[in-house]
């Protein structure tokens, strides 16, 4: 699941240009957490939780509403309870994850048979070669959108640009259920102000090693030789 809670989210306006811009990042939405609220109405809007509840059980995903609490994958779920004890703990069987990836993989193939899968909630999409059939990728991104939301009753967030990695930090930065468009001329500005703590495979120790080297932005790694 990603990190982000969902608050500080940016996205596009309607009229948002996509010159140059035809990949997109796919990403479902609290992908687990929310298969659950769709199986059980009742728990949308709680602090979810979704992992064994026994023992030794890990976080394996967790609503937004529980992520603002400090609860994040990986997490062991007694640890995560402490940070959030007003939390419900959820475990769906995993064959009803499949069942539903496969639902929206399904719709991906429909746009382009260019589609790449990251995991179980995730996914890019070249669509250069789909503009006759579907329109200009902002266009395909929110028909895309609207037809994953009508067809499984769960929502995503997409990320345009020119290339997957700025397209992966694009959706991230729209959670929840949102769309930021970046065009190709707009990549530099849009990456320099970042934290280097954005960039796609940057984890907690590569961001250290270059933080304690003075790099902290990614305008860093730009101008630095």
């Amino acid at each position: 699941m990603g990190r982000g809670d969902g608050t500080g989210r940016i996205v596009s306006p309607p009229d948002a240009d996509d010159t140059g811009a035809g990949i997109l990042h796919v990403d479902m939405d609290a992908f687990f957490a929310s298969v659950a609220v769709l199986d059980d109405p009742s728990l949308a809007g709680k602090p979810l939780i979704i992992g064994g509840s026994e023992g030794r059980g890990v976080v394996s995903s967790a609503s937004y509403e529980a992520r603002r609490y400090g609860v994040k994958s990986a997490m062991p779920v007694a640890i995560a309870l402490r940070l959030c004890p007003n939390a419900i703990v959820v475990n769906p069987p995993y064959s009803r994850y499949t069942e539903m990836s496969r639902q929206v993989m399904a719709i991906f193939d429909e746009i382009t048979p260019l589609v790449e899968p990251l995991s179980i909630d995730e996914a890019f999409l070249d669509v250069r070669g789909a503009r006759r059939l579907w329109g200009s990728p902002g266009k395909i991104a929110r028909d895309l959108r609207a037809r994953v939301k009508e067809q499984t009753g769960l929502t995503c967030s997409v990320g345009v640009a020119a290339t997957k990695h700025v397209a992966k930090m694009a959706s991230t930065i729209s959670k929840p259920n949102g769309l930021l468009i970046v065009a190709a001329a707009d990549t530099e500005a849009f990456l320099r102000p970042r934290s280097v703590r954005a960039l796609w495979g940057v984890g907690p120790k590569a961001a250290e090693a270059l933080e304690s080297r003075g790099i902290r932005l990614i305008s860093d790694v730009l101008d630095t030789p």
